[in-house]
């Protein structure tokens, strides 16, 4: 009404011009000379801060025993259970660790599943009743894992498990949803190689893995077009017929809950236990090499991978989370001191050793900074220069210290977290909550320390250095003294 009122029939035109300015002019790249930082310095105002006394915030670590427990449902299935005593909201999740890596139309049959209706209601009608009972359903299948998920009132919970498993026993085809779906999910495809975080998150991908990469394990434009949208329903239909475990959180007592379950949960008396598979495996980096992506744009996103074989060791955590503090934590750590502040190399940097997610993972020393085109070998050798000779600043190392100990006495992991945060202390082979003893080692700990660490898990590594730009506005020849250049086209990025 407004628009209507004031501009009557009045109009504006919007004209949009591709291609290249004939009148762009190139500015001569700037001399960069680095800053000398004042990281050991604090004005009077932040001493006075510094100085003044608080109360801490006593930590709370989780004990496992005391803050859930572990059931038993039919078909011997592990029950996660902890009992929501806020309010009258439920979270069920059946939990199997398997997913595409073992099946990689496993994703397409989960997001097939949200079109589905069954023999006796149509999709429209279970939208209908999930709606009326304020719950919903969502699958989230990943490389490893695919979480079964439903949630809403637990005065509901009954009719919507029931309303859930029949439409997880009984999905009936639908081709129209199908033929969208394709659609959809090549669309999106097609999307993904336009952006820049798209492509640099698929080069990150293929530094680490190779060019055999579970991102990448996914459906073909020819399978998609050529599937029997059957084959997809039979693999939901199957999905409870395997070993899985069940996370509850909601009002139930754990009586009312393994009633329900053993009553609505459709499983048969032996389960299957999941595929075994090994098919991937991140790339050990025994000498630096570097991947260039095509990319036009005029800043490039610049990565480093190095995986020396280390495997999980609970011994190291508690350093290793103070270096990555210290050094490539914050706004106060050395790298983006270094990076952007002193160089004004970086619209964003970081960089930390990036701990396994199960046992069988390595550790991984990761770098990334942003940068314009013209200063890559700028930000490379920096980068080079602080990893193989990090800086030592006590009062940087003070403050790198107090931020770990204050966000561990401040952190707290409750409700359904736990649950969550017990999954993950299992696949690291953990009994226990792993930031008690971080917390109880950090206090004692030195620069020194930090820099024996620095000596011993980063210095003198080699890198897979990964680059996504545009070639035409890079220095080549000064890439090529970091390794030999692998060019990777967008297929073999995106696996299409």
């Amino acid at each position: 009404d407004f628009a209507n009122e004031k501009f009557g029939n009045n109009y504006a035109v919007i004209y949009k011009r591709e291609g290249k300015d004939p009148t762009e002019l190139k500015i001569d790249k700037p001399q960069i000379t680095p800053i000398a930082t004042n990281r050991d310095e604090v004005s009077a105002f932040v001493s006075e801060i510094q100085n003044s006394k608080v109360t801490p915030i006593e930590p709370l670590f989780l004990d496992f025993d005391k803050e859930m427990k572990i059931l038993k449902a039919k078909s011997n299935t592990p029950v996660l259970y902890k009992q929501n005593v806020t309010n009258g909201i439920f979270s069920l999740i059946y939990v199997f660790d398997m997913g595409t890596n073992h099946d990689k139309a496993l994703g397409t049959a989960f997001n097939y599943l949200t079109y589905l209706g069954t023999s006796k209601k149509s999709p429209a009608q279970i939208k209908t009743e999930f709606y009326n009972l304020a719950c919903s359903f969502n699958v989230f299948p990943g490389t490893e894992r695919v979480y079964v998920m439903l949630e809403g009132l637990a005065e509901n919970m009954d009719k919507a498990l029931g309303l859930f498993e029949e439409l997880l026993a009984d999905p009936q085809v639908n081709k129209e949803a199908f033929t969208n779906l394709s659609t959809d999910i090549l669309k999106r495809r097609t999307d993904a190689k336009l952006n820049q975080g798209s492509n640099f998150n698929k080069l990150t991908q293929y530094a680490i893995w190779g060019p055999d990469s579970p991102d990448n394990n996914i459906l073909s434009e020819a399978e998609l077009k050529s599937m029997d949208p059957q084959e997809l329903t039979t693999r939901i239909k199957n999905l409870n017929g395997f070993e899985h475990r069940i996370m509850y959180y909601g009002p139930y007592n754990e009586q009312k809950l393994l009633s329900t379950l053993n009553a609505l949960h459709n499983v048969p008396a032996k389960l299957k236990p999941v595929p075994e598979t090994d098919r991937f495996k991140q790339v050990e980096t025994k000498e630096n090499k570097v991947l260039l992506a095509e990319y036009d744009a005029k800043q490039i996103y610049l990565g480093m991978n190095s995986n020396d074989g280390r495997l999980f060791d609970p011994k190291i955590e508690a350093t290793r989370e103070l270096y990555n503090e210290y050094f490539g934590g914050s706004m106060n750590a050395i790298v983006f001191q270094e990076m952007r502040e002193a160089r004004g190399l970086a619209y964003s940097a970081n960089a930390y050793l990036s701990s396994p997610s199960k046992l069988k993972y390595p550790y991984t020393m990761r770098t990334f900074i942003a940068t314009q085109n013209d200063k890559m070998d700028d930000a490379l050798q920096a980068f080079q220069l602080i990893l193989k000779d990090m800086p030592l600043s006590e009062n940087a190392f003070k403050l790198a210290k107090e931020g770990l100990i204050t966000r561990l006495r401040t952190d707290r992991i409750i409700k359904e977290n736990v649950l969550w945060s017990y999954i993950y202390a299992q696949d690291l082979g953990l009994k226990v909550d792993r930031r008690k003893e971080i917390f109880e080692k950090v206090p004692s700990m030195t620069l020194s320390d930090i820099k024996a660490f620095q000596e011993e898990w980063v210095k003198n590594r080699t890198y897979t250095y990964y680059i996504l730009g545009k070639e035409a506005d890079l220095d080549m020849k000064a890439l090529e003294k970091y390794g030999p250049v692998q060019k990777i086209s967008q297929e073999e990025l995106f696996g299409y």
